[in-house]
């Protein structure tokens, strides 16, 4: 139906985007070749200079070198850098001369997860092949793809590999798939269908619930997120080499399914990296910092829209890429020198902050730069007299339309600024019609206006508007996309919590000391009070020091919060308590086991309540209010995470101030003397 243009003619204008792209490529670029090569030349016997990366890259769990191949090839089509190219073909020449005569080609003799790691290979040589024009590139990928023939596991066990099969085998249709295309060597075809997870797509297909009981007796109540997401490109991928509906009837399903009951309002999902019921989502985005695993659940949705966009003609797909461009991987911060990463976004309601995975070059390290290289495939797409604007950023795309070449031109601020732009540059009149996605999230129709004459702007079943006519050098096109602010629900399966959104874009609430007052979250958009001069920026009327702004515009360890609950009680989160010293951070609280740690806060109400577990190895607190002692608590309990429950009522309705302190004794039966801190609830006075 459409064709993107596959990372060739779209170059990024000066923006967020492009400003997040050339510092991931200048990051890449120095990575130092030898560190890259140094475990491969070890394992084949080879000199071996450079330093060992560390975390996982030098542990050889879940491998990205073949990602970073694929970034630095893609990076390359979207701008001509030979500096990408370069380095591509140096460490795709290197590694290759380490290569076993029997094929094996891992970093080293034990591989974690050596479906994963052959699946990211075959892409990263595809790419080089397709983007970098790197011929030798296909002499690779048959010696490893041999070696994967022999001896790749082949149980194929469901979900969350019962039984000891393999680790994400159900991804890896996909590039194989992509190698068929670029050779037209059935081997890849035929390997593909080794790998294709026609029960679970086959769940999407008929609309069933993947929670409930399967036919075959199996239930899973949980699926790791970003794989079972990232499957869904080998069902694009098989559409495309077969034509088989069923292929694309899954697509659409799996899109329908995750909008409606696992994607929240930055588009991101699966907290701990899972796709959960609706009683044990609630749980967890409760509980964890861990919210989504944003470089690679972005890419794969990223993957997944444009098989469809491109299978369907729909522009409605363009939705969830608009919002992860903008609130997931857009919205990260920048990688250390040592390769920690963005891994995952915080939506915690008791308060979050962005921070970086504590291990260096996770899987995340490895879909970042091609993320981040996907935006010039994600702007524009086109069939034969149609260019349609996918995404309302400053770029511009150089398209053959007949016999001349068009140049379209959008300049914006976009979404700061309600308006965009687009400039025609044609040498001779062209006739095509360009194409507007018009987005769901827009509280009024869209305004289009040509050369300063409003146009109508009806919108078609796929949910574009087109103005076709001849085009002159210098028209220029106009586009208003209204948006205001407005209260949603975080999670379309959780009726609370609720979050705010202006257009695509998540307002983040940061409060000084943690609290966002009752009165503001019963009716946020009425508290609401523009910043002058800041876009997208409010503060709240009756509570100057709250501030709400993009969640795109959150620094490294600023705290906020993207959900609130207008009924639930006020509470503290861990991240604004006052520890001292020899906490650990466990994600979703804090914990300790030195005698004399403290924690404390202050808070204003009649009363508050501890929020934390009872453990196996739990110790005892004691507790004061305004320098009191008003109990002394026991965290000890016959198991983990077991409930606890301590709070105290009746308090002056004032300001006070609340400390634990970690004593020595404990539980006789406690095999330790650990307290642990969720957070804490304050009892608001009557």
């Amino acid at each position: 139906m459409l064709q993107s243009f596959d990372y060739r003619g779209v170059t990024l204008e000066d923006g967020p985007l492009k400003r997040q792209f050339d510092s991931v490529r200048e990051y890449y670029l120095r990575i130092p070749n030898d560190d890259l090569l140094k475990g491969f030349r070890q394992r084949a016997g080879q000199f071996a200079p450079g330093t060992d990366l560390g975390g996982w890259y030098s542990s050889d769990i879940f491998h990205i070198f073949g990602q970073v191949l694929s970034g630095l090839a893609r990076m390359y089509a979207a701008t001509g850098d030979p500096a990408c190219r370069d380095k591509a073909d140096y460490l795709l020449d290197e590694w290759s001369r380490c290569i076993d005569a029997d094929g094996y080609f891992f970093y080293t003799r034990h591989p974690n997860a050596p479906h994963y790691i052959y699946d990211k290979m075959v892409g990263g040589l595809v790419d080089m092949y397709v983007y970098a024009e790197n011929k030798e590139a296909l002499v690779a990928l048959d010696r490893i793809t041999e070696w994967a023939l022999k001896h790749l596991d082949r149980r194929n066990v469901y979900a969350f590999n019962s039984g000891g099969g393999p680790t994400e085998w159900y991804t890896l249709s996909e590039n194989l798939c992509r190698a068929y295309l670029a050779t037209g060597d059935t081997k890849y075809r035929d390997f593909a269908r080794v790998w294709e997870y026609t029960d679970y797509w086959n769940l999407y297909a008929r609309g069933d619930d993947i929670f409930a009981k399967r036919p075959d007796g199996g239930q899973t109540r949980g699926y790791h997120a970003y794989s079972h997401v990232n499957t869904f490109g080998g069902a694009g991928a098989a559409f495309r080499v077969t034509g088989d509906p069923a292929y694309l009837r899954t697509l659409v399903g799996a899109y329908d399914y995750l909008q409606s009951h696992q994607c929240v309002v930055t588009g991101g999902f699966g907290p701990d990296e899972l796709l959960a019921p609706p009683d044990e989502l609630a749980r967890r985005f409760a509980d964890t910092h861990n919210s989504f695993e944003t470089q690679c659940g972005s890419w794969a949705a990223f993957k997944m829209c444009k098989y469809l966009i491109e299978l369907t003609g729909d522009a409605r797909f363009g939705d969830w890429i608009e919002r992860l461009v903008i609130n997931g991987v857009g919205a990260g911060i920048p990688m250390t020198g040592d390769g920690r990463v963005f891994y995952y976004s915080d939506y915690n309601p008791l308060g979050a902050t962005k921070f970086v995975h504590e291990t260096g070059w996770t899987c995340c390290a490895g879909t970042r730069p091609m993320a981040v290289a996907d935006y010039h495939a994600l702007i524009y797409f086109h069939d034969a007299d149609s260019l349609c604007v996918n995404l309302y950023t400053p770029s511009s795309v150089r398209w053959q339309v007949g016999p001349g070449a068009v140049t379209v031109r959008q300049t914006t601020q976009f979404p700061e600024g309600q308006e965009t732009m687009f400039q025609i540059t044609t040498a001779d009149p062209a006739s095509f019609a360009l194409r507007l996605r018009v987005p769901g999230w827009l509280n009024e129709p869209m305004h289009v206006s040509v050369n300063g004459r409003a146009v109508a702007s009806e919108v078609d079943a796929n949910h574009w508007t087109s103005i076709r006519r001849t085009w002159r050098d210098g028209d220029r096109v106009d586009v208003l996309l209204p948006m205001k602010p407005r209260v949603t629900r975080f999670c379309p399966e959780l009726p609370e919590p609720q979050a705010l959104m202006c257009g695509p874009v998540v307002l983040a609430i940061q409060a000084s000391d943690g609290i966002l007052p009752r009165r503001e979250r019963e009716n946020p958009l009425k508290a609401l009070q523009p910043a002058p001069g800041e876009p997208l920026v409010y503060r709240m009327r009756s509570a100057p020091s709250v501030l709400v702004r993009p969640f795109y515009s959150i620094g490294e360890a600023d705290p906020y919060f993207i959900c609130f609950d207008p009924a639930a009680p006020t509470r503290i989160g861990h991240r604004f308590v006052i520890f001292h010293p020899s906490w650990n951070n466990g994600g979703r609280f804090r914990f300790t086991n030195v005698v004399g740690a403290t924690a404390a806060i202050t808070f204003d109400g009649a009363g508050v309540r501890w929020l934390g577990y009872r453990y196996d190895d739990g110790g005892r607190g004691e507790v004061r209010i305004d320098g009191k002692v008003a109990a002394v608590v026991d965290q000890y309990g016959p198991g983990r995470d077991l409930p606890f429950d301590w709070h105290i009522d009746g308090l002056e309705a004032a300001k006070h101030k609340l400390t634990i302190t970690l004593l020595p004794d404990k539980s006789a039966a406690s095999h330790d003397r650990y307290l642990n801190v969720v957070g804490f609830e304050v009892v608001e006075p009557r």
